[in-house]
């Protein structure tokens, strides 16, 4: 990848809509150059999805906090590890964790969870606490996000 190709991302993450055309006349390159460069992009999976973003307000969440998640007290460790993988991977089928992800200290996962106000987001974080995987929830509120806030919807698998 190198300069071209990145900035071809860049105008298609400002909008994803912008025909190809508009892209060669802003970057001063053939039309089929960049038809020819955003297909391979797309199909070495550097591109994933053309996506519309939402705001969070728009689907009433105005409170997030990143959670740090501890999994724990299985009999063995290693079901404690995998447990950690499952448990990221359920909470990160609920559209209100918009970011999930394992730390590399182990048996740890980070996210960011919105909520429509403090009384909910506060419930989210108890219902982790009640998991029997669960040992530990910290919990950093979030006044203001200022760039991240978009709703992408799921990736193609």
């Amino acid at each position: 990848m190198d300069e071209l190709d990145r900035a071809i991302i860049r105008l298609l993450q400002q909008d994803a809509r912008i025909p190809f055309t508009r892209i060669a006349e802003a970057l001063k390159q053939p039309d089929t150059t960049v038809h020819f460069r955003a297909r391979r992009l797309r199909d070495n999976g550097v591109v994933t999805r053309f996506t519309a973003l939402v705001s969070p307000e728009a689907l009433g969440y105005h409170t997030a906090g990143l959670l740090r998640i501890e999994i724990g007290g299985h009999i063995l460790p290693q079901i404690s590890i995998e447990r950690t993988v499952s448990f990221a991977e359920d909470i990160a089928s609920d559209e209100q964790f918009l970011w999930v992800a394992v730390g590399r200290e182990p048996m740890t996962i980070h996210a960011l969870c919105m909520a429509s106000d403090d009384e909910d987001f506060d419930a989210r974080v108890e219902a982790l606490r009640r998991s029997p995987d669960v040992t530990r929830v910290s919990v950093i509120r979030l006044e203001k996000v200022v760039k991240g806030w978009e709703i992408s919807g799921w990736p193609e698998r």
